[in-house]
C-alpha cells in the first residue's frame, strides 16, 4: 500500500519512516510538510493511506473529512483516542504495528456504530414548498409526546427557524458548533443549542445566506454524530439544491451532509403542478445523492380544494412518476400557519386544532415509529 506522512516533525517520525521502508507491505510515496501539501495530494490517487500526528498544525475536522471522501484513509500514530475522536479519525496505529494499517484501510469505518438517536433530514425542491414549517411541525410534535428532540437548520440558501421561533440571537448556532467541532471540540455542540421547550431544542443557523463557507462538510459530519448521541431524535432542515457539491467549501455539502447521515428523509412538494413537477425530479436526484438507503417519506404541502384535486388523484399521479406512495397530505391552513409566524412559535402551540398540525401529529408518529426512539 502506497501511504504518505504528514508527521510534521514529530518524535515518532523517524522511527516511522524505518519501519515503512523496512516493511513489504507499505511503501512511503511523499512527506507532507503541512495540511496543504497533505490536501493537495487528496484527488491524485497518490497514496490510499495517510499517517498523521494529530497535532499537526491546521489538521482539523474538515482536512480529514476531505481526505476520507476522497478515499485516502486517514491514521493517527501514536495518538490520544480522544483527540482523534475529536477530529473524526476512526483509526490509530502504533509503532512497530503500522503494516495494520492495510486492514484497517480496506473499508470505511462505521462511524455510526455507538450513534443513539435517529436523523431525520427534511428536504423539497426549490420554490418554498414548506420545508422548514414541517420541519418545525415535525419537531414540535414529537417533543410535545416526549421524545428529546434537537431541530437543527442547515439550510445555507435561506435558513429561517430562528426567526420563525422569534430567536433573537446574533450568533449562529450552526456556525459556532461547526467551530467547535472543527476544532477537534465536539463534546461542546450542544453549548450553543437554544432550549425552545421542555423537551426541545433548536440549532440556529446562518443569520445571512453568504455566510455559508463557515459550515464545512467536515464539521457538519461531526455536529450530527455529537447530536444523535445526546438526543433521542435530530430534525434537520435542509436547503433545496442536490447539485453535486466541487471543491472544499461548496455551498451544496452541508444538504448532501446531512442527506447522507440521515436515516430517513422526508421529501415535501407543493400540491400545484409546479411543485409536483419540481418534487419528482427532485425525488428521482435525492435516489441518486442516497443510492442504497431507504426511500424518502414523501409529503405533499399546501394541498386546497381550489387545486380542483382529490388527495387519490395527486397519490396516483406520484405513484406512477416516482414509484412511491404519497405518506401525507398537509392542508393549507393559512390563518394557522400565519399566527404562528406572527408569535414566534410553533402551530401547534398556537393553533393545536388546526388540520395542518392533526395532520403532521399522525406524520410525526410514523416517523418516530420507524427511528430508533421509544414509540409516541
Amino acid at each position: 500500500m502506497d501511504v504518505v506522512l504528514a508527521a510534521g516533525g514529530a518524535p515518532w517520525e523517524t522511527a516511522a519512516i524505518s519501519e515503512i521502508e523496512g516493511s513489504s507491505n507499505l511503501r512511503l510515496v511523499r512527506r507532507c510538510v503541512d495540511v496543504a501539501d497533505l490536501l493537495a495530494l487528496a484527488d491524485t490517487n497518490v497514496a490510499g493511506a495517510a499517517l498523521v500526528h494529530t497535532e499537526l498544525a491546521g489538521l482539523d475536522a474538515d482536512s480529514v473529512h476531505r481526505l476520507e471522501h476522497s478515499g485516502v484513509r486517514v491514521a493517527a500514530v501514536e495518538a490520544d483516542e480522544e483527540r482523534c475522536n475529536g477530529l473524526g479519525i476512526a483509526r490509530r496505529v502504533s509503532l512497530g504495528a503500522l503494516d495494520l494499517l492495510i486492514r484497517d484501510a480496506a473499508s470505511p469505518v462505521d462511524r455510526r456504530a455507538d450513534d443513539r438517536g435517529s436523523i431525520v433530514a427534511v428536504w423539497g425542491p426549490a420554490g418554498a414548498p414548506g420545508r422548514s414549517s414541517v420541519a418545525l411541525g415535525l419537531a414540535a410534535a414529537a417533543a410535545a409526546k416526549g421524545v428529546d428532540t434537537v431541530l437543527v437548520d442547515a439550510d445555507t440558501y435561506g435558513g429561517s427557524l430562528a426567526q420563525m421561533l422569534a430567536v433573537l440571537d446574533d450568533v449562529s448556532g450552526l456556525m459556532a458548533a461547526c467551530r467547535a467541532a472543527n476544532n477537534g471540540h465536539p463534546g461542546q455542540v450542544d453549548d450553543h443549542l437554544l432550549a425552545i421547550g421542555p423537551k426541545l431544542r433548536l440549532l440556529t443557523g446562518l443569520p445571512r445566506a453568504d455566510m455559508w463557507p463557515q459550515v464545512r462538510p467536515g464539521a457538519l459530519e461531526l455536529v450530527l454524530r455529537q447530536l444523535r448521541m445526546t438526543a433521542e431524535l435530530v430534525i434537520v432542515d435542509c436547503g433545496f439544491s442536490l447539485e453535486s457539491a466541487h471543491g472544499p467549501v461548496a455551498r451544496n455539502q452541508a444538504t448532501l451532509q446531512a442527506l447522507e447521515q440521515a436515516d430517513q428523509v422526508v421529501a415535501v412538494g407543493k400540491a400545484d403542478p409546479v411543485g409536483l413537477a419540481r418534487l419528482v425530479r427532485g425525488v428521482h436526484d435525492l435516489a441518486d445523492v442516497r443510492r442504497g438507503a431507504n426511500p424518502p417519506t414523501v409529503v405533499i404541502n399546501m394541498m386546497r380544494p381550489t387545486l380542483g384535486w382529490k388527495e387519490r388523484d395527486v397519490d396516483a399521479t406520484l405513484r406512477r412518476l416516482t414509484g412511491l406512495a404519497t405518506a401525507s397530505f398537509l392542508p393549507f391552513d393559512q390563518p394557522a400557519l400565519d399566527s404562528a409566524l406572527m408569535s414566534g412559535r410553533s402551530p401547534r402551540d398556537t393553533s393545536p386544532a388546526s388540520p395542518f398540525v392533526a395532520r403532521i401529529e399522525v406524520l410525526a408518529k410514523q416517523l418516530v415509529s420507524r427511528s430508533t426512539v421509544p414509540t409516541l
